[in-house]
């Protein structure tokens, strides 16, 4: 079974047992005593990391938001996501998990590091006849080297970037990257 049509029989059994919640709660909701009301309650904050929000028409980056968003907020970090409304059905899967999985990757360990205050955020949206997408975080004083910054993992460290830059590639697309201070930026460039 392909990763799309197991993300669309998920998203199709979750978006049904919301339907079922709201019932039940339908059902108690002049109940004395509330129980049943407080459980159907319970198991909705239980599924809603798991209930892809709808940021946009594609289901696969819908899962990967609404994943890392659930990851961001256990961590303490703030999180803006501000898409228009693009299609993106040109970009195939595996090219959407490798550029916004990687990039959100970095941004979430850049930001958990720091004291305080911790934001991403994440804006796509179309610019003339492109996808264009940014991602900015803040972050400790970033080191770089041949254009990239400088993974402090060691070994194996900064292949997520390079993989992000050859899915991009496929799009006759670009990625810049650039820091100011204490804050990240990547922004994307795809051709649809």
């Amino acid at each position: 079974m392909t990763q799309t049509k197991k993300y669309d029989q998920t998203v199709q059994i979750l978006h049904d047992v919301n339907k079922h919640i709201k019932a039940i709660e339908g059902l108690y909701g002049a109940e004395q005593g509330n129980t049943a009301g407080e459980y159907a309650a319970e198991i909705r904050k239980l599924l809603k990391p798991l209930i892809p929000v709808s940021y946009t028409e594609n289901p696969i980056l819908n899962i990967l938001l609404t994943d890392k968003e659930s990851v961001m907020r256990e961590k303490g970090i703030s999180v803006t996501i501000k898409v228009d409304n693009v299609n993106l059905n040109f970009l195939a899967p595996i090219d959407i998990t490798t550029i916004f999985g990687n990039l959100l990757d970095n941004a979430i360990e850049a930001a958990e590091k720091l004291e305080g205050e911790k934001y991403i955020s994440i804006k796509i949206g179309s610019y003339h006849k492109m996808i264009a997408a940014s991602i900015e975080n803040n972050c400790e004083e970033v080191k770089w080297k041949n254009g990239l910054p400088v993974s402090d993992k060691g070994k194996g460290g900064g292949i997520g970037l390079l993989n992000v830059q050859s899915s991009v590639k496929k799009y006759d697309g670009n990625l810049i990257l650039k820091s100011d201070g204490n804050k990240f930026i990547a922004e994307l460039f795809l051709n649809s």
